[in-house]
This record gives C-alpha cells, structure tokens and sequence, in this order.
C-alpha cells in the first residue's frame, strides 16, 4: 500500500486514483439504527419524555399526530385507518325528471327479488329458430264495430278509444334478429309514448304485444317470445304503478310527499284512486280475452291503491279464467306469468297456485295430441314437449314451495301415476330440494327408466338429475358408484343426439367429479365421449360443449398434470380440431395448471403432454398475432417451464430446454426465458459441486453456456440479446468459465451497434433508447470489473472494445456522451484499486492478477486522461450553450464520481473538480453547494472536507 502510494506520486502519472480502504468504511457506513415505525407507515410525533415501549404507534392516542410521508407507500393507508375504499359514500339523490326512472326506483323498492330474470337468460338461449317468423297482431275491424253496437255507451266510448289506434305492424319472412329487433322497437316506442303523456297510445302497444302471443306457428321460439314480450309488460306495469305513486303524492307548502313504502288504501287520495280505477276499466274493456289477461296481470300491483286484498281475487279470477284459453302452449305459459306476477305481488298469497298447479295437470294429456295434431310436420313430438318445460318448472317450482312434505309426497306421487310424464318429471327434477333428490336418487332414476321410448327426451331429464346432483357431497362413495353406474347405463341406451348426450355428459361430470377417486370415472367418461362423437366426425358440431366439458374435467380433484396419466385424456384434446378451438382448449388447460399447480412437475409424462399443449399455442401465432395474444400465450408457456424440476438429474432438465428451444423457437420471451433457466442451471450445478467443479460438473457447464450462446442470437428483441449476454457472462464468470465469459462480453458489443436510436412503444409513439442503453452500460461496466484480463491481449481489452464502439456507433446526444463517460470514470477508479470490494471464488480479478504493476498503472491513467478529455469536450460545450441548468444532475454525479474515486490532492483532479464546481455554481444560481452533493464515507468526508472547502471559496470568488 505504502509503495503504492509512493508510485503515486510519480510525475508520469497525471490521474492518480484513490485507493479505497474497505474494510473501514464499510464499519463506518454499516452501522443498525432503532427505528420508531413501520417505513411504509405515516410519520409518528412523540413527546420526547416518553419511551418508545411505553407509546403506542396505533395513532388512537389523543397525543399521536399523524403526518404524511411522501415516501410512504401509498397503499398502506389502511394500516393508520379505514380503507377508503371500504367506506360507503354519501350520494345525495338526484332529481328524476323522467317517470321511467320514478317508476324502476319504486318497483325496486317495493317489490321482492324477481326469480324469473335468473331464468331468462337460459330461455333466450335455449329457444331459437332459423325459420321465418310473421309479426301480425292486427284484428278484424268489422267484427269489433258489430259486437259493440249492443254495449253501453260509456264502455262503447273506451273501446272506441283503444279501437283508433294505428294498424299494428304485419311483418313476414323475418329472421330471429329482425323478429328480436322489432319487439324491441315496439318497447321503445311505448317508452316514448308513456313520457310525451300519451299513455293510451302506450296502452295501445301493449296490447299489441300481447296479441303475439296468440301466435304459436314455430312453437320452438314461443318461450323465447313469451320472455321478449313480458320483459316490456312488465315494464308497463312499473310506469303505470309510478304513474299512480306520483299522483298519490300530497302537497305540504311547496314540497311533495310521496307516499310511504308501506302505505295503505286509506293514504291514497281520491283522484289517485279514481285514475287508478281507470286504469282498471280500460284494460277490462279490451275485447280479446288474452290481451286481457296479460294486461291485467301487468298491472296487478295497481290493486293495492283500491283495496289490500283485491289482488288475491283477481289472481283467482284469472287463473280460472286461464281455462278459456284452448291451445295448451299458450295456456301453460299464461298460468307461468301468473305465478311470477302473484309472487312478485304478494309473496303470502298461494290459494291461485294450486289452480294453476292442477289445471297444468289437467291439460298435460292434451300437450302431446296437440303436437301430433297441429305441429307434426314441423317438429317431433319431443321438440314440442321440451317448449313447454320452462312453464312446467315455473309452476311447479312455485306450488311445491307452498306445501309441506307430505304434500310433496302427495304431488311426487301424483305425478308418478301419470303416462309418458316426462315433461312433468324434468320440473320436479328441478324444483326438488338437493337434500330430498340425494336421498331418493335410485327412485328418480327408475321413473327415469320408464320414459324410454316416450315422445319426452330421457337424456334431458338425465341431464337435469345431474344439475341438481353437483352439489351432493355427501353420498358415500359405494352409492355413488351404484348412480354412476345406472346413469351411464342409460345414457348409453339413450344416445340419439350429440349435443344433448354431450350437455348430460358435462351435468354428471360435475357430480363425478366431487370424488377425490374419480380417475376411473374420468377415463370410462372420456372413452365414451370419444365413441359416440369420433364417427362422422360429429364432434364438428359440439366444439361449444366439449370445451365445457373439458373445464369440468380441469376442475376436478385431479391435478392437471396427473390427467395425462389418463389413456383417453390427449385422444379427447385430439377432438378439438378445428384451430381456434383447439387454441381455446389449450389455453385453458394451460391457465389451470397455472391455478392449480403448486409443486415442481417430474413426470415425464405429464411433461411431454404439457410441451405437446404448448407447442400448439406456439404454432398459432403468426404475423398476424396481437401483441396481448402473444404476451399471453408466452407467459403460459414461461409458468409450465418454470415448473418442471427434475431433481438431481441436470442433464435431463438441459435436455427438456433443448427440446424446449427445438419447439418454441419463434416466442422470444420463452427463449429468454430458457436462457435465464439454463444459467440458473448452470449456478445450481455450481453450488451442488460447493464451488469447486469437478471435470464432469466443469463440463456440463461449459454445455450450458454453450446453449446460450446458440440460443440468444435467435432472439428478436435487441435489448433481450444485450441483457441476457450479460447475464450468460455473469454465469460464465462465477463459474470459472474465463473463454466463455469473455466470449460473452465480446458478443454483447457486436450487438450494442445494431441498437436504433428510437423504437415504437405501446401507444404507436416512438421513443428514445438512449435511457435504456445507458442503463445496459452501467450494468455492464459495473459487472466487468471483475473479469480478470486475458494475458494474450491488452490490458483492459473488453473495455476498450467497449470505448471504441460507443465512440462509433453510440448513436448518444451530448448529454448520453457525458453520462456514458462518467460511467466509464466510475468504472475505472474502481478497477485501478490496490483490492476489490470483494471477490469471485477461484477467479484472479484484475487486482491480484497485476498487484499495481507500473505499465498496467500507466496505461490505466493514460485510459483515464482519453475519458477526462472527452468529459472535457463536453463540459465546454455545455458551458458554451449555457446548458448548466439542464445539466445539474449529471455534474454533481460526475463531482461524486472525482471525489470519490481520483485523489483530488493531485493537481489533475483539483482542476478538473473545480471546474465541475463552478459549473454547478453556475447552473444553480450560486447556491451550489459541493459538500452536499457529494456522497462519499464519514472518514473520506472528514479527510476532505478543508479541500472541498477551499474549492468551494475559489469558485464563489471566480
């Protein structure tokens, strides 16, 4: 150290560094300081009197005062308070200007929950059509003007008021959309009738609504229809309630009081009561008996204005006027509005179900002849039947509530006497409670049994046994093998066609799928799957229901990894064949074994299924991939790859990212990702061998070092090839692997010149790339410290490829050239110390391997005498444009980097010191101060400090 320092002295040397004492400033840095708080809590005053143990930090205390801290994290306000966003805001209500809204906010808060709306959606999908549909609920005028000749005049003159009303629309040839759209306009139309206060013209409408419903040409649309059209007449009955409320509403000074929630009939004003019989004669005096009815039903809740118990007569009444309606369809889905308006109504009210309930029953022979005798050249007889089980299961569902468990027995029993009851069978499968179904499953499946061969479908009533068993957990595994069993039994006499054999397949999976020992199951289910869709190809049509199908199998007990040890598992994913779907499938398989895998994968077979899965998602992506497709497809891949962990066998797992690299060559975050995994291999090896490589551990590391550099070129991505040669150096490096190090180095600064000036970022905007190349530099400079040079070359050869080619093609604005220089200062004090920070086990860095020889001293200031220069340049031109302000933070980081690395007692170093000081006085207004801005040790501060002062004088005298 002492010859050193005399060496120093030496005239030659005009940049003499200072030799770092490690050791001493890190005892003088690294000393433990109590703290008072959490850092990433708000900043805590105490009084000075009271010990740390003795206040709490809660902030509860009235002498706790809590500050911000902008260093704090910002998520971490809940730990000092509530979170805010748990806190409820205060909205203050708008006013409601259109009566609509008045309307839905009352219904909302005077009616029950609506059961139907968790229904519609189900219907709207189920019940479609690709024939033509006719739109016509026009009526005969000369009949209506005949049959009112006789009526009195005040009826006469409200019929006549209905009667003038413009044609309604008679539309043929529409599709399904057109059909949709049309209903929708006639819902929009009455909307604008209601608020510019035509609310005969919206009277009008609705009827015309209803009158589609007389029309049952295609019968398999009708329940599609019928939850088009009630949607609206529902609606109507909101406004008409609102219109009421309104109306009912008394006045106090210049403010309106609405009516309570709960009110009676005795707070209802006369004229409200008198509008709201008005409402009642009108709608009684409409001459169709269905228009009728549906508009009465609308407007049930209107009755509460006039009387507490009228509805409960009306709703008898119209049940029992629900008789005179002849065609069964019609007539079942009528008795369905009923019962959703009286639930929604008055929910104690059930005398009217059991109306509803038994006339369903009475008619229920009359369905099939029906079928036979008006629809049989358009639809089967179980097409026909299937129309009518949304109204079954709404009627049923609603009786079978209001009955104790011996009338459920009763009505079972009931309904098991009657023939070919597989309609009424599907909705008690649906109405039963779980509990009752596990515990009378073998009984169901007998009445099941006897519906083979009926016009009823028995893979829908399977399927609808096995909805309601997905959540019997409870069954013990002997009976559940015994359903399984008759289950299967049916469904594979039962099969007719695939997409109704593959829905009751998926039901039942659901249940199978709740044994922690379905593996047996699983594969007998995907055997038969692929039995009866593999020949002519039907599974073309099922692409939808296989891929539920395929996430019911995914959600099982089995981990994923474990379902390739099915035999039938890859040859049912084989089904998916089409690409988009078979893209889709793989997806999902991926996403669940990322959900669901928690341990390394070992299994090779698991492994070669998965790899399979992702070369299909590698092989899908093209030119016209999204970005977000490929960001997406590449993560999966990156989560499969970073599970598989073959233990102790390393040369296995260097040939699964062999086989990895062969098939997913064209993702270039997988590639980068299998580089960083082949260096993390290559460190694992190294700290199984402890640090010291034995030929064969030495050999298979130079194999995986090999694999990077094979791999990395085939990388895209410029800055990716720039970091992972870092990296692969780095590896290269702490394994003693000096050649390929170097190699790796050398590689990186033939890539550095490919690097363009902007590149395109996510909003379509360029961007520079000079922040990013610095950032790559000071990695790259801070980690090349340590590699020991190569004694056939010159002295510090990589850094002076480094230097020449940044001089070339470094593309860098002044300001990049001058941070890319003080970088290189930095670099260099820290290579030129007598002893490193610390050192790389079984590598000689450059400290011991020179020991502060003259020539290597020498060259190093003549290295650091080019770079000051240009720092220099710089410094002028900065000055010369005025640019100190601009430059403040760059000139304090380059006074740091002097002070702490050159000894400024030379006078090379004094100078270039006082010359970046008076700059920074200039950018800072004079206010500069040099002592602040540069981070150097206690004992180095202390040593300093006159000198810095003495350059701080001068330059403020200047």
């Amino acid at each position: 150290y002492n010859e050193y320092k005399s060496y120093l002295s030496m005239a030659e040397i005009r940049w003499p560094i200072y030799a770092q004492n490690y050791s001493k400033e890190r005892q003088a840095i690294c000393h433990l300081v109590r703290t008072r708080s959490h850092p990433l809590q708000g900043v805590v005053q105490y009084t000075e009197q009271e010990p740390l143990e003795e206040k709490a930090v809660s902030g509860n205390s009235a002498e706790d005062t809590i500050l911000f801290d902008p260093l704090s994290d910002p998520l971490s306000g809940g730990l000092l308070g509530d979170d805010p966003l748990s806190a409820q805001p205060s909205v203050e209500p708008s006013p409601i200007s259109v009566s609509t809204s008045r309307s839905s906010t009352s219904r909302e808060t005077s009616a029950p929950k609506d059961e139907w709306l968790d229904r519609r959606q189900d219907i709207l999908t189920r019940f479609t059509t690709s024939q033509k549909l006719t739109l016509s609920a026009t009526s005969n005028k000369h009949e209506r003007a005949t049959n009112s000749s006789n009526l009195p005049e005040k009826v006469r003159d409200r019929l006549e008021q209905l009667d003038e009303m413009e044609d309604a629309p008679n539309l043929s040839n529409l599709t399904q959309s057109e059909y949709t759209k049309k209903i929708d306009e006639m819902g929009k139309k009455l909307y604008e009738s209601w608020n510019q206060e035509q609310r005969v013209g919206a009277l009008k409408l609705c009827i015309q609504l209803a009158k589609l419903l007389i029309d049952t040409t295609i019968p398999q649309f009708y329940p599609s229809k019928f939850v088009l059209i009630t949607d609206i007449l529902v609606k109507f009955g909101d406004l008409v309630f609102g219109r009421l409320r309104d109306k009912a509403a008394t006045i106090q000074g210049r403010h309106s009081i609405p009516l309570r929630r709960d009110f009676t009939p005795g707070d209802v004003p006369d004229d409200a009561k008198e509008t709201a019989s008005n409402w009642f004669f009108k709608i009684a005096s409409i001459r169709e008996l269905l228009p009728r009815l549906y508009l009465q039903l609308s407007i049930l809740r209107c009755n509460k204005f006039l009387s507490e118990d009228r509805h409960r007569a009306v709703l008898k009444d119209i049940s029992l006027a629900a008789r005179g309606v002849g065609d069964p369809l019609v007539s079942n889905y009528l008795r369905c509005f009923i019962s959703r308006i009286g639930t929604i109504t008055d929910s104690t009210c059930t005398d009217y179900l059991e109306i509803l309930f038994q006339d369903s029953l009475t008619i229920y022979p009359s369905v099939m002849t029906w079928a036979r005798k008006s629809h049989s050249s358009t639809m089967d007889s179980a097409q026909y039947a299937i129309t009518h089980t949304p109204a079954y299961t709404w009627i049923t569902l609603k009786y079978i509530r209001t009955v104790d468990l011996n009338g459920t027995d009763e009505l079972i029993s009931q309904i098991y006497e009657i023939e070919n009851k597989g309609v009424l069978l599907n909705a008690l499968l649906s109405c039963l409670p779980k509990d009752y179904i596990e515990g009378h499953v073998m009984d169901l499946l007998n009445q099941i049994s006897c519906c083979q061969g009926t016009s009823f479908p028995i893979l829908h009533l399977l399927k609808s046994l096995g909805d309601k068993m997905e959540g019997c957990t409870a069954m013990e595994t002997k009976h559940r093998k015994r359903v399984v069993k008759e289950v299967w039994r049916l469904i594979g006499d039962s099969v007719t066609r695939p997409l109704e054999y593959i829905d009751c397949v998926i039901s039942w999976l659901k249940f199978i799928s709740l044994d922690e020992e379905c593996d047996a199951y699983l594969d007998v289910v995907l055997e038969d799957v692929i039995k009866h869709l593999l020949p002519a190809r039907t599974f073309e049509s099922c692409y939808p229901q296989l891929e539920a199908m395929l996430e019911v199998v995914l959600r099982s007990h089995i981990p994923v990894e474990d379902l390739f040890n099915l035999t039938k598992f890859l040859p049912f994913l084989d089904l998916f064949q089409k690409e988009s779907v078979k893209v889709d499938a793989c997806k999902l398989v991926l996403r669940k074994f990322q959900e669901k895998s928690s341990g390394s994968l070992n299994n090779m077979v698991a492994i070669n299924g998965l790899l399979y899965i992702c070369k299909v998602l590698h092989n899908s992506v093209n030119a016209l991939s999204l970005q977000d497709q490929i960001r997406d497809i590449s993560q999966l891949i990156n989560h499969f790859i970073s599970k598989v962990d073959l233990k102790k066998d390393f040369e296995g797992q260097l040939s699964f990212y062999v086989d990895c690299r062969a098939g997913l060559s064209n993702l270039d975050a997988v590639l980068g990702y299998l580089v960083l995994s082949v260096c993390q291999l290559s460190i694992t090896t190294l700290n199984r061998a402890k640090g010291n490589h034995t030929k064969k551990t030495a050999q298979f590391v130079r194999g995986c070092l090999a694999y990077c550099y094979i791999t990395i070129p085939s990388i895209d991505s410029i800055f990716s090839k720039l970091d992972l040669y870092l990296v692969s150096a780095e590896c290269a490096l702490l394994n003693n692997s000096l050649t390929q190090c170097e190699t790796f180095y050398k590689e990186a600064l033939n890539v550095l010149p490919e690097v363009p000036v902007s590149l395109e970022g996510p909003d379509g905007r360029s961007y520079s790339t000079e922040a990013k190349v610095l950032d790559w530099i000071s990695r790259y400079v801070s980690s090349l410290v340590f590699v020991p040079d190569n004694p056939a070359h010159l002295p510090l050869e990589i850094f002076r490829e480094l230097l020449k080619v940044i001089e070339t093609h470094g593309n860098l604005s002044n300001h990049g050239t001058l941070r890319s220089r003080i970088l290189f200062l930095a670099y260099l004090t820290a290579v030129g110390q007598p002893s490193f920070l610390f050192d790389i086990e079984n590598v000689v860095s450059n400290d011991r391997l020179y020991g502060q020889n003259k020539k290597f001293l020498q060259q190093l200031d003549n290295i650091i005498g080019n770079v000051i220069s240009t720092i220099e340049s710089q410094l002028d031109a900065i000055c010369g444009l005025g640019q100190e302000r601009e430059n403040i933070e760059d000139l304090g980081y380059l006074a740091g980097v002097v002070v702490s690395g050159l000894d400024v007692t030379s006078p090379g170093p004094y100078n270039f010191l006082q010359k970046i000081t008076r700059l920074c006085v200039e950018g800072n207004d004079g206010s500069f101060n040099l002592m602040s801005v540069v981070k150097v040790s206690g004992i180095r501060r202390v040593q300093l400090f006159p000198l810095l002062e003495k350059i701080q004088r001068e330059v403020s005298v200047m």
